[in-house]
């Protein structure tokens, strides 16, 4: 799931309200169609009824794991489960801003490109970060496909419907992590 997507804030700006479109002027020159783990991008948190956008590195870094390895992707069915994540699910959630996403399909031995969005121009990925002085880091959760993309790839990320953004930041946000969204898909 997941190892890369697209995200034009530029043109995205009508999403978003003119205080913060001034207040975060450059995340929003921030364009990228091609987005690749270990890379900065933005994210979105919820703090003291702001919401708050930053850059951060895809992939959290863990000393157990291997030289060059990061989690760009964790299971939202086991997050609340693990040591490693269970605080930053419970504490430390963000929003990960995109407009399409790509997944591959296994033909044998050969694989199709897709480019997967729902039906808002500007969606966002479930994610948990970790902060360490001035520099961020997250990990994108995933769960199993929805019915109608099962067929390209077996796990999704997990996408917070639009209605649902201020209930993934409160304490309540748990059933979230069961939840599906309808996407739309095209060949590449």
């Amino acid at each position: 799931m997941c190892g890369r997507y697209s995200l034009n804030l530029e043109n995205s700006k009508s999403n978003f309200k003119e205080e913060t479109l001034v207040k975060f002027s450059k995340i929003f020159t921030y364009k990228n169609s091609d987005i690749s783990p270990s890379t900065n991008n933005p994210v979105i948190f919820f703090r003291n009824n702001e919401y708050i956008f930053d850059l951060f590195k895809w992939g959290l870094n863990f000393d157990w794991l291997p030289k060059g390895r990061v989690l760009f992707n964790l299971r939202s069915e086991t997050v609340l489960d693990k040591g490693f994540s269970k605080n930053l699910i419970l504490k430390q959630r963000c929003l990960v801003p995109f407009n399409s996403y790509y997944e591959w399909q296994n033909n044998g031995s050969s694989k199709q490109k897709f480019e997967l969005k729902t039906n808002y121009h500007i969606s966002y990925f479930a994610a948990i970060y970790s902060k360490l002085g001035s520099e961020g880091e997250y990990s994108i959760l995933t769960k199993a496909s929805s019915p109608n993309v099962q067929h390209i790839h077996e796990r999704n990320p997990l996408i917070i419907d639009n209605n649902l953004i201020r209930k993934w930041f409160s304490d309540d946000f748990k059933d979230i992590l069961n939840t599906s969204i309808e996407l739309d898909f095209s060949k590449i």
